[in-house]
């Protein structure tokens, strides 16, 4: 995976990508303009093109600087089964790893639910290769499980991943939308990997889970 866009702080490069973010944010991306975002970084529009050579290519930046903010956070936290972590500990470790990049980035985020369909092959690639290594690589230590005996076998990892994914991404929607009194994150995040755990579980899981 390509490293994110990390320019000079000041320049002109980091202006444009922070004006695009509000710009987006704000206005969608298919009604965001390469002129307006420039408006917004009080740049010229030429030096937008000479950065990112056009809306798409800035889009790209924007989603890779957003989503992959540095090194030590592309890949998932160190915990897994095979090291004596809980199936628990490796479902709510990344729990809180990727519910914390959704929340950090919401706004970007429902622009991007809202208008998938605009996305060019481009943005759509960006995508795949921001959010597939984590999911990939919490199915393998899904798989993992399975083969030590701690997770059901008819259970499909890639679905299991898919359905926390969602339960996160809700979750990160609603606190940012309708602040919700009624539960706070932490607890919101413990009732989706319970959830998870009480479908996918076996007994011998549920008995090293209460080991002390």
């Amino acid at each position: 995976m390509s490293s994110p866009v990390s320019p000079p702080a000041g320049s002109a490069a980091e202006k444009l990508l922070d004006a695009a973010t509000v710009v987006f944010s704000r206005t969608g991306i298919g009604s965001a303009t390469t002129r307006e975002i420039a408006k917004e970084a009080g740049v010229n529009e030429v030096t937008l093109f000479r950065n990112f050579q056009n809306k798409q290519g800035l889009l790209s930046a924007v989603l890779e600087r957003a989503f992959l903010p540095s090194a030590e956070q592309r890949a998932l936290p160190g915990k897994t089964v095979g090291t004596g972590a809980t199936l628990e500990e490796v479902l709510m470790e990344f729990a809180a790893a990727d519910f914390e990049r959704k929340q950090r980035n919401i706004a970007l985020m429902r622009v991007l639910l809202g208008e998938v369909h605009c996305l060019g092959d481009q943005e759509t690639e960006v995508l795949r290769r921001i959010f597939k290594p984590w999911k990939e690589e919490l199915a393998a230590r899904l798989r993992e499980a399975q083969q030590l005996g701690l997770m059901r076998e008819e259970a499909n990892p890639v679905i299991i991943v898919d359905q926390l994914v969602a339960m996160l991404f809700m979750g990160a929607l609603k606190a940012e939308t309708m602040k919700c009194p009624e539960y706070d994150a932490p607890t919101y995040l413990k009732s989706c990997v319970e959830t998870i755990l009480f479908a996918i579980q076996t007994p011998k899981a549920a008995r090293r889970r209460k080991k002390p």
